[in-house]
Protein backbone atom coordinates (compact mmCIF):
# COMPACT_ATOMS: atom_id res chain seq x y z
CA UNK A 1 0.00 0.00 0.00
CA UNK A 2 1.25 3.74 -1.26
CA UNK A 3 2.36 5.91 2.09
CA UNK A 4 1.63 9.21 1.24
CA UNK A 5 3.32 12.18 3.18
CA UNK A 6 0.90 15.16 3.37
CA UNK A 7 2.19 18.88 4.18
CA UNK A 8 2.81 22.26 3.03
CA UNK A 9 5.56 23.52 1.61
CA UNK A 10 8.93 23.94 3.85
CA UNK A 11 7.01 21.97 6.19
CA UNK A 12 9.40 18.88 6.88
CA UNK A 13 7.93 16.67 4.49
CA UNK A 14 11.12 16.21 3.24
CA UNK A 15 12.29 15.47 6.13
CA UNK A 16 10.16 12.81 7.17
CA UNK A 17 10.24 11.30 3.28
CA UNK A 18 13.88 11.05 4.13
CA UNK A 19 12.70 9.29 7.52
CA UNK A 20 11.22 6.75 5.63
CA UNK A 21 13.28 6.17 3.08
CA UNK A 22 16.29 5.56 5.23
CA UNK A 23 14.14 2.97 7.14
CA UNK A 24 13.27 1.07 4.04
CA UNK A 25 9.34 1.10 4.95
CA UNK A 26 8.89 2.63 1.34
CA UNK A 27 10.65 4.51 -1.79
CA UNK A 28 9.92 7.64 -4.03
CA UNK A 29 12.21 5.42 -6.64
CA UNK A 30 14.85 7.17 -8.98
CA UNK A 31 12.77 9.78 -10.54
CA UNK A 32 12.84 12.35 -7.94
CA UNK A 33 13.30 15.97 -7.60
CA UNK A 34 16.83 17.71 -6.61
CA UNK A 35 17.35 21.06 -5.95
CA UNK A 36 19.42 23.14 -4.62
CA UNK A 37 16.68 24.51 -1.92
CA UNK A 38 16.37 21.10 -0.39
CA UNK A 39 19.79 20.08 -1.93
CA UNK A 40 19.16 16.26 0.17
CA UNK A 41 16.33 15.75 -2.03
CA UNK A 42 12.65 16.78 -1.88
CA UNK A 43 11.46 12.88 -2.73
CA UNK A 44 9.32 14.14 -5.18
CA UNK A 45 8.76 11.54 -8.06
CA UNK A 46 8.15 13.60 -11.04
CA UNK A 47 5.43 11.85 -12.61
CA UNK A 48 3.49 12.50 -9.06
CA UNK A 49 4.33 16.25 -9.13
CA UNK A 50 3.79 16.31 -12.81
CA UNK A 51 0.44 14.81 -12.77
CA UNK A 52 -0.86 17.24 -9.52
CA UNK A 53 0.47 20.34 -11.54
CA UNK A 54 -1.96 19.06 -14.48
CA UNK A 55 -5.11 18.85 -12.12
CA UNK A 56 -4.25 21.88 -10.80
CA UNK A 57 -4.34 23.59 -13.98
CA UNK A 58 -7.31 21.71 -15.36
CA UNK A 59 -9.12 23.11 -12.13
CA UNK A 60 -7.79 26.49 -13.02
CA UNK A 61 -5.55 26.56 -9.82
CA UNK A 62 -1.38 26.06 -9.75
CA UNK A 63 0.53 25.92 -6.68
CA UNK A 64 0.29 29.15 -5.17
CA UNK A 65 -3.16 29.29 -5.41
CA UNK A 66 -5.66 26.63 -4.86
CA UNK A 67 -8.56 25.97 -7.34
CA UNK A 68 -12.67 26.92 -6.15
CA UNK A 69 -13.24 22.83 -7.01
CA UNK A 70 -10.91 20.40 -8.37
CA UNK A 71 -11.75 18.42 -11.64
CA UNK A 72 -10.00 16.14 -13.04
CA UNK A 73 -10.05 13.74 -16.91
CA UNK A 74 -10.08 9.70 -17.03
CA UNK A 75 -6.64 9.82 -18.19
CA UNK A 76 -5.61 11.58 -14.64
CA UNK A 77 -7.27 8.96 -12.92
CA UNK A 78 -5.43 6.08 -14.87
CA UNK A 79 -2.08 8.03 -13.78
CA UNK A 80 -3.52 8.64 -10.29
CA UNK A 81 -4.16 4.89 -9.89
CA UNK A 82 -0.79 3.21 -11.69
CA UNK A 83 1.17 5.55 -9.10
CA UNK A 84 -1.20 4.23 -5.97
CA UNK A 85 -0.44 0.76 -7.35
CA UNK A 86 3.04 1.32 -7.73
CA UNK A 87 6.31 -0.95 -5.79
CA UNK A 88 9.63 -0.80 -5.88
CA UNK A 89 12.12 -3.86 -5.60
CA UNK A 90 9.11 -4.92 -3.12
CA UNK A 91 8.52 -1.65 -1.44
CA UNK A 92 5.39 0.37 -1.04
CA UNK A 93 5.42 3.64 -3.07
CA UNK A 94 6.57 6.44 -1.29
CA UNK A 95 4.43 9.56 -2.95
CA UNK A 96 5.05 12.90 -1.75
CA UNK A 97 3.96 16.54 -3.23
CA UNK A 98 2.60 19.12 -1.40
CA UNK A 99 0.64 19.89 -4.03
CA UNK A 100 -1.57 17.02 -3.40
CA UNK A 101 -2.93 18.95 -0.38
CA UNK A 102 -4.70 21.14 -3.07
CA UNK A 103 -6.24 18.07 -5.07
CA UNK A 104 -7.16 15.44 -2.29
CA UNK A 105 -10.44 15.30 -3.82
CA UNK A 106 -8.58 13.30 -6.45
CA UNK A 107 -6.71 11.58 -4.56
CA UNK A 108 -9.33 10.69 -2.27
CA UNK A 109 -11.79 9.46 -5.56
CA UNK A 110 -9.38 6.45 -5.83
CA UNK A 111 -10.28 3.25 -5.38
CA UNK A 112 -6.63 2.10 -3.96
CA UNK A 113 -6.60 2.76 -0.56
CA UNK A 114 -3.18 4.46 0.84
CA UNK A 115 -1.33 5.25 3.90
CA UNK A 116 -1.24 8.42 5.33
CA UNK A 117 1.46 10.76 7.44
CA UNK A 118 0.43 14.25 7.75
CA UNK A 119 2.89 16.74 8.88
CA UNK A 120 2.80 20.67 10.31
CA UNK A 121 4.95 23.29 10.94
CA UNK A 122 4.18 26.79 12.52
CA UNK A 123 2.68 28.82 9.33
CA UNK A 124 5.05 32.14 10.53
CA UNK A 125 8.12 29.59 10.20
CA UNK A 126 7.02 28.03 6.63
CA UNK A 127 6.52 31.95 5.56
CA UNK A 128 9.61 32.81 6.71
CA UNK A 129 10.90 30.05 5.06
CA UNK A 130 9.36 30.54 1.66
CA UNK A 131 10.17 35.04 1.91
CA UNK A 132 14.04 33.82 2.19
CA UNK A 133 13.85 30.87 -0.64
CA UNK A 134 11.17 31.95 -3.11
CA UNK A 135 11.01 35.90 -1.89
CA UNK A 136 7.32 35.65 -0.98
CA UNK A 137 5.92 38.42 0.88
CA UNK A 138 5.44 37.08 4.49
CA UNK A 139 1.24 37.63 3.73
CA UNK A 140 1.21 35.56 0.82
CA UNK A 141 3.21 32.52 2.56
CA UNK A 142 0.48 32.92 5.56
CA UNK A 143 -2.56 32.64 3.30
CA UNK A 144 -0.42 29.76 1.32
CA UNK A 145 -0.34 28.07 4.73
CA UNK A 146 -4.01 28.14 5.44
CA UNK A 147 -4.81 26.81 2.09
CA UNK A 148 -2.85 23.83 2.52
CA UNK A 149 -3.89 23.38 6.11
CA UNK A 150 -7.48 24.06 5.62
CA UNK A 151 -7.71 20.94 2.92
CA UNK A 152 -5.24 19.12 5.87
CA UNK A 153 -7.46 19.60 8.69
CA UNK A 154 -10.92 18.77 6.50
CA UNK A 155 -9.32 15.61 5.24
CA UNK A 156 -8.23 14.73 9.16
CA UNK A 157 -11.71 15.19 10.13
CA UNK A 158 -13.01 12.51 7.87
CA UNK A 159 -10.33 10.04 8.13
CA UNK A 160 -9.33 10.05 11.80
CA UNK A 161 -5.26 9.97 10.97
CA UNK A 162 -2.63 11.68 13.30
CA UNK A 163 -0.70 15.23 12.43
CA UNK A 164 3.33 15.40 13.21
CA UNK A 165 3.92 18.46 14.61
CA UNK A 166 7.47 18.89 13.05
CA UNK A 167 8.16 22.04 15.62
CA UNK A 168 8.22 19.40 18.31
CA UNK A 169 12.09 18.30 19.11
CA UNK A 170 13.92 15.30 17.04
CA UNK A 171 12.94 12.14 19.22
CA UNK A 172 9.29 13.36 19.74
CA UNK A 173 8.91 13.70 15.30
CA UNK A 174 10.78 9.72 15.27
CA UNK A 175 8.24 8.80 18.29
CA UNK A 176 5.25 10.39 15.94
CA UNK A 177 6.46 9.14 12.72
CA UNK A 178 6.60 5.57 13.99
CA UNK A 179 2.88 5.22 15.80
CA UNK A 180 1.77 7.10 12.34
CA UNK A 181 2.95 3.81 10.84
CA UNK A 182 1.58 1.13 13.37
CA UNK A 183 4.75 0.76 15.40
CA UNK A 184 5.84 -1.47 12.16
CA UNK A 185 9.27 0.35 12.22
CA UNK A 186 11.59 0.76 15.04
CA UNK A 187 12.42 4.59 15.77
CA UNK A 188 16.20 4.23 15.40
CA UNK A 189 15.83 2.74 12.18
CA UNK A 190 13.72 6.29 11.52
CA UNK A 191 15.81 8.50 13.20
CA UNK A 192 19.10 7.74 11.23
CA UNK A 193 17.29 9.50 8.35
CA UNK A 194 16.62 12.59 10.25
CA UNK A 195 19.36 14.86 9.00
CA UNK A 196 19.01 17.20 12.00
CA UNK A 197 21.33 20.49 10.72
CA UNK A 198 18.82 20.79 7.91
CA UNK A 199 16.12 21.28 9.97
CA UNK A 200 15.64 25.19 11.57
CA UNK A 201 12.61 26.22 13.04
CA UNK A 202 11.71 30.29 13.23
CA UNK A 203 8.53 31.28 14.55
CA UNK A 204 9.63 33.76 17.56
CA UNK A 205 8.50 37.24 17.41
CA UNK A 206 5.28 37.23 15.02
CA UNK A 207 4.57 40.30 13.34
CA UNK A 208 1.76 41.98 14.43
CA UNK A 209 0.63 42.97 10.81
CA UNK A 210 0.59 40.09 8.70
CA UNK A 211 -2.82 39.34 7.38
CA UNK A 212 -4.18 36.10 7.91
CA UNK A 213 -1.62 35.11 10.94
CA UNK A 214 -4.09 35.05 13.95
CA UNK A 215 -5.99 32.54 12.19
CA UNK A 216 -3.53 30.29 10.64
CA UNK A 217 -2.22 30.05 14.04
CA UNK A 218 -5.64 29.21 15.82
CA UNK A 219 -5.60 26.36 13.04
CA UNK A 220 -1.94 25.66 13.57
CA UNK A 221 -3.26 24.92 17.49
CA UNK A 222 -6.51 22.70 16.09
CA UNK A 223 -3.69 20.33 14.01
CA UNK A 224 -1.71 19.92 16.78
CA UNK A 225 -3.61 19.17 19.70
CA UNK A 226 -3.36 22.77 21.28
CA UNK A 227 -0.05 22.31 21.78
CA UNK A 228 3.03 24.22 19.85
CA UNK A 229 6.81 24.07 21.12
CA UNK A 230 8.13 27.24 20.21
CA UNK A 231 11.94 27.08 19.58
CA UNK A 232 14.62 28.72 17.50
CA UNK A 233 17.64 26.56 16.17
CA UNK A 234 20.07 27.50 14.12
CA UNK A 235 18.36 30.38 11.73
CA UNK A 236 20.19 33.61 12.01
CA UNK A 237 16.99 35.88 11.08
CA UNK A 238 18.77 38.95 12.49
CA UNK A 239 22.09 38.65 11.08
CA UNK A 240 19.63 37.72 7.49
CA UNK A 241 18.10 41.06 8.05
CA UNK A 242 20.99 43.24 8.82
CA UNK A 243 22.31 41.74 5.79
CA UNK A 244 19.42 42.64 3.95
CA UNK A 245 19.13 46.37 5.17
CA UNK A 246 22.90 46.72 4.58
CA UNK A 247 22.94 45.91 0.82
CA UNK A 248 19.22 47.83 0.37
CA UNK A 249 21.61 50.78 1.56
CA UNK A 250 24.85 50.37 -0.36
CA UNK A 251 27.13 48.95 2.51
CA UNK A 252 28.24 45.69 0.28
CA UNK A 253 31.13 45.64 2.88
CA UNK A 254 28.78 45.29 6.02
CA UNK A 255 26.66 43.64 4.26
CA UNK A 256 29.11 40.25 3.87
CA UNK A 257 30.16 40.60 7.61
CA UNK A 258 26.62 39.98 8.45
CA UNK A 259 26.31 37.01 6.46
CA UNK A 260 29.07 35.40 7.54
CA UNK A 261 27.90 36.04 10.61
CA UNK A 262 24.62 34.01 9.86
CA UNK A 263 26.45 31.55 8.08
CA UNK A 264 28.13 31.06 11.03
CA UNK A 265 25.91 30.32 13.05
CA UNK A 266 23.33 28.17 10.96
CA UNK A 267 23.03 25.05 10.76
CA UNK A 268 22.11 24.44 7.49
CA UNK A 269 24.69 26.71 5.76
CA UNK A 270 23.19 26.16 1.90
CA UNK A 271 19.59 27.72 3.51
CA UNK A 272 21.37 31.00 4.19
CA UNK A 273 23.86 30.83 1.43
CA UNK A 274 22.15 30.48 -1.21
CA UNK A 275 20.01 33.49 -1.05
CA UNK A 276 22.90 35.47 -0.05
CA UNK A 277 24.61 34.46 -3.55
CA UNK A 278 21.61 35.35 -5.09
CA UNK A 279 21.17 38.87 -3.59
CA UNK A 280 24.87 39.82 -4.14
CA UNK A 281 24.47 38.89 -7.60
CA UNK A 282 21.64 40.81 -8.00
CA UNK A 283 24.07 44.16 -6.52
CA UNK A 284 27.14 42.95 -9.00
CA UNK A 285 28.84 42.08 -5.86
CA UNK A 286 29.99 39.42 -7.84
CA UNK A 287 33.43 39.22 -6.20
CA UNK A 288 32.39 39.00 -2.59
CA UNK A 289 29.43 36.12 -3.30
CA UNK A 290 32.62 34.28 -4.89
CA UNK A 291 34.61 34.32 -1.86
CA UNK A 292 31.61 33.03 0.69
CA UNK A 293 31.16 30.26 -1.18
CA UNK A 294 34.72 29.54 -1.50
CA UNK A 295 34.82 29.80 2.05
CA UNK A 296 31.81 27.56 2.88
CA UNK A 297 32.70 24.90 0.21
CA UNK A 298 33.32 22.18 2.56
CA UNK A 299 30.54 22.45 4.35
CA UNK A 300 28.05 22.06 1.20
CA UNK A 301 26.33 18.79 -0.59
CA UNK A 302 27.96 18.00 -3.28
CA UNK A 303 28.29 19.73 -6.50
CA UNK A 304 26.56 22.75 -4.98
CA UNK A 305 29.65 24.58 -4.56
CA UNK A 306 30.29 23.96 -8.24
CA UNK A 307 26.95 24.97 -9.18
CA UNK A 308 27.12 28.28 -7.08
CA UNK A 309 30.35 28.92 -9.06
CA UNK A 310 29.56 28.27 -12.30
CA UNK A 311 26.54 30.87 -11.77
CA UNK A 312 29.04 33.22 -10.41
CA UNK A 313 31.41 33.06 -13.46
CA UNK A 314 28.08 33.23 -15.66
CA UNK A 315 27.15 36.11 -14.21
CA UNK A 316 30.67 38.02 -14.41
CA UNK A 317 30.49 37.15 -18.34
CA UNK A 318 33.09 33.78 -17.97
CA UNK A 319 31.24 31.91 -19.90
CA UNK A 320 34.19 29.86 -21.23
CA UNK A 321 35.42 29.10 -17.15
CA UNK A 322 32.04 28.13 -16.16
CA UNK A 323 32.28 25.21 -18.44
CA UNK A 324 34.44 23.28 -15.94
CA UNK A 325 33.02 24.38 -12.95
CA UNK A 326 29.43 23.41 -14.21
CA UNK A 327 30.76 20.07 -15.90
CA UNK A 328 32.24 19.05 -12.26
CA UNK A 329 28.47 20.00 -10.79
CA UNK A 330 27.07 17.88 -13.25
CA UNK A 331 29.23 14.89 -12.88
CA UNK A 332 28.00 14.26 -9.31
CA UNK A 333 26.25 11.17 -8.76
CA UNK A 334 22.46 13.18 -8.18
CA UNK A 335 23.50 16.65 -9.59
CA UNK A 336 21.13 19.56 -9.01
CA UNK A 337 18.85 20.37 -11.42
CA UNK A 338 20.24 23.10 -12.05
CA UNK A 339 23.45 22.74 -12.99
CA UNK A 340 22.29 21.36 -16.21
CA UNK A 341 20.22 24.41 -17.87
CA UNK A 342 23.25 26.74 -16.52
CA UNK A 343 25.77 24.71 -17.70
CA UNK A 344 23.67 25.24 -21.47
CA UNK A 345 23.85 28.47 -20.95
CA UNK A 346 27.70 28.42 -20.30
CA UNK A 347 28.22 26.48 -23.64
CA UNK A 348 26.39 28.98 -25.61
CA UNK A 349 27.81 31.44 -24.17
CA UNK A 350 31.61 30.72 -25.07
CA UNK A 351 30.55 29.84 -28.87
CA UNK A 352 29.59 25.97 -28.37
CA UNK A 353 26.13 26.39 -30.18
CA UNK A 354 25.22 23.17 -30.83
CA UNK A 355 26.71 21.42 -27.39
CA UNK A 356 24.26 24.12 -25.93
CA UNK A 357 21.34 23.13 -28.05
CA UNK A 358 21.74 19.65 -26.75
CA UNK A 359 22.10 20.33 -23.20
CA UNK A 360 19.23 22.41 -22.79
CA UNK A 361 16.91 20.19 -24.57
CA UNK A 362 18.34 17.34 -22.01
CA UNK A 363 17.84 19.25 -19.35
CA UNK A 364 13.94 19.52 -20.52
CA UNK A 365 13.59 15.81 -20.20
CA UNK A 366 14.48 15.94 -16.60
CA UNK A 367 12.59 19.34 -16.03
CA UNK A 368 9.95 19.48 -13.77
CA UNK A 369 8.72 22.12 -15.88
CA UNK A 370 10.21 21.38 -19.11
CA UNK A 371 8.82 24.42 -21.54
CA UNK A 372 11.10 26.52 -19.22
CA UNK A 373 14.28 24.92 -20.86
CA UNK A 374 12.33 24.55 -24.31
CA UNK A 375 11.20 28.11 -24.34
CA UNK A 376 15.34 29.03 -23.95
CA UNK A 377 15.66 26.71 -26.77
CA UNK A 378 13.04 28.65 -29.20
CA UNK A 379 14.63 32.01 -27.75
CA UNK A 380 17.79 30.68 -29.17
CA UNK A 381 16.47 29.46 -32.72
CA UNK A 382 15.03 32.68 -32.87
CA UNK A 383 17.94 35.15 -32.10
CA UNK A 384 20.03 32.55 -34.73
CA UNK A 385 18.03 33.73 -37.29
CA UNK A 386 15.68 30.37 -37.29
CA UNK A 387 12.34 31.31 -36.74
CA UNK A 388 10.66 28.07 -37.92
CA UNK A 389 12.41 26.05 -35.56
CA UNK A 390 12.08 28.87 -32.80
CA UNK A 391 7.60 28.35 -33.36
CA UNK A 392 9.03 24.77 -33.59
CA UNK A 393 10.13 24.89 -29.98
CA UNK A 394 7.79 26.94 -28.54
CA UNK A 395 4.86 25.22 -29.74
CA UNK A 396 6.55 22.56 -27.74
CA UNK A 397 7.25 24.55 -24.53
CA UNK A 398 3.80 25.31 -25.09
CA UNK A 399 2.34 22.34 -25.14
CA UNK A 400 4.69 21.07 -21.63
CA UNK A 401 3.33 24.12 -19.71
CA UNK A 402 0.72 23.87 -17.44
CA UNK A 403 -2.29 26.17 -18.41
CA UNK A 404 -1.57 29.05 -16.18
CA UNK A 405 2.01 29.22 -17.86
CA UNK A 406 1.23 29.09 -21.28
CA UNK A 407 0.18 33.02 -21.47
CA UNK A 408 3.51 34.50 -21.85
CA UNK A 409 4.64 31.91 -24.03
CA UNK A 410 1.70 32.45 -26.15
CA UNK A 411 2.39 35.83 -26.19
CA UNK A 412 5.81 35.18 -27.81
CA UNK A 413 5.28 33.07 -29.88
CA UNK A 414 2.91 35.79 -31.78
CA UNK A 415 5.30 38.23 -31.84
CA UNK A 416 7.21 36.17 -33.44
CA UNK A 417 4.46 35.53 -36.22
CA UNK A 418 3.46 39.35 -36.59
CA UNK A 419 7.16 39.70 -37.10
CA UNK A 420 6.53 37.07 -40.02
CA UNK A 421 3.82 38.79 -40.72
CA UNK A 422 1.73 35.88 -40.15
CA UNK A 423 -0.84 38.60 -38.40
CA UNK A 424 -4.29 36.14 -37.82
CA UNK A 425 -2.45 33.13 -36.32
CA UNK A 426 -0.68 35.88 -34.18
CA UNK A 427 -3.97 36.63 -32.78
CA UNK A 428 -5.75 33.13 -32.40
CA UNK A 429 -2.60 32.87 -30.39
CA UNK A 430 -3.23 36.31 -28.71
CA UNK A 431 -6.95 35.30 -27.85
CA UNK A 432 -5.55 31.92 -26.57
CA UNK A 433 -2.85 33.59 -24.18
CA UNK A 434 -5.48 36.31 -22.70
CA UNK A 435 -8.18 32.88 -21.95
CA UNK A 436 -5.55 30.67 -20.22
CA UNK A 437 -3.96 33.59 -18.16
CA UNK A 438 -5.94 36.66 -17.97
CA UNK A 439 -3.95 38.38 -15.62
CA UNK A 440 -0.89 38.38 -18.11
CA UNK A 441 -1.35 41.85 -19.20
CA UNK A 442 1.51 41.95 -22.05
CA UNK A 443 -0.82 39.74 -23.95
CA UNK A 444 -3.20 42.68 -24.31
CA UNK A 445 -1.11 44.97 -25.04
CA UNK A 446 0.73 42.66 -28.07
CA UNK A 447 -2.91 42.28 -29.07
CA UNK A 448 -3.95 46.15 -29.20
CA UNK A 449 -0.52 47.23 -31.04
CA UNK A 450 -1.46 44.51 -33.83
CA UNK A 451 -5.48 45.87 -34.01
Amino acid sequence: MAIVVLGMHRSGTSCIAGMLEAAGVATAGASTVRSWDNARGHHERLDLVRLDEAVLAHSGGHWLAAPAAVRWTPAHERERDQLLATSIDGRPVLLKDPRMLLVLPFWRASAIAFDVIAVVRHPLAVARSLESWRELPLADGVALWLAHNRALAADRARHGYRVVDFDRPKPDVVRAVSEALGDRVGEAALAAGYDEPLVHHDDHDPPADVPGLREAIVLHHELVGGVHASRATGFPRAALAAFTAQLRAGDVAAAVASARTAIAAAGDTAAVLVPVVTALVRQRAIGEASGLVDACATRLDPGLAALLQGKLRLARGDAAGAIAVLEAACAVERPLFQARPLLAQALRGAGRIAEARDAIERAATEALYPHGPLATLAEWHWLDGEPEHALGAMARAIEAAPAHRRGRLRTRRAEWLIARGDREAARRELALAIDEDPGYARSREVLARRS
